[in-house]
């Protein structure tokens, strides 16, 4: 990693924040949509609806996805900027990248882009649906695996994963909606 230059490695850092916040915006964008809506399109065959309730189908496997992918985007940057820091001021720099990236991915990889896909989850939901799918096809084997282990872990604390929610609504839910 020494022979890559310093504006290579910033560069990648960048664009790993940028990963990150398609990420935490995916996220957050995929459970705020509002689902009564989504059905509705999905009835009017909107494709875009389609596709985001098939991940929907599977929260777990649409989080675990994500969560891989931003995890992985995350420490990447983290050690990509610690080679960074070590290059241009020593072991010293370690605690300058260490408070800057907190802040960085703070802002921009996380606050911002949940803000603006709370705000705005169809827009961020549809386009990210896109992405996300193969993603999902080519880290099924993991995602399954990391499934599994939470899964097993969850039942062990007394939480059946595999029961659902009720998403009938009350009369009173209904007449508020």
């Amino acid at each position: 990693m020494n022979e890559i230059p310093i504006w290579i490695l910033i560069s990648a850092v960048g664009i790993l924040i940028l990963l990150s916040a398609f990420f935490s915006s995916s996220e957050t964008s995929m459970m705020a949509i509002n689902r009564y809506r989504l059905r509705h399109l999905v009835n009017k065959k909107d494709k875009d609806a389609r596709r985001v309730s098939k991940l929907l189908d599977r929260t777990d496997q649409l989080l675990g996805v994500i969560l891989i992918g931003n995890n992985f985007v995350n420490i990447l940057a983290s050690v990509i900027t610690t080679i960074i820091a070590i290059r241009i001021w020593g072991d010293v720099g370690l605690i300058y990248v260490t408070i800057a990236l907190t802040i960085i991915i703070l802002i921009f990889a996380e606050v911002t882009p949940k803000t603006i896909a709370a705000l705005k989850p169809d827009s961020i939901a549809f386009p990210a649906a896109y992405i996300l799918r193969p993603l999902l096809k080519i880290l099924f084997p993991l995602v399954s695996l990391i499934g599994l282990i939470s899964n097993t872990i969850t039942k062990m604390v007394g939480i059946n994963p595999e029961k659902s929610l009720n998403e009938e609504l009350s009369y009173d839910e209904l007449k508020t909606i």
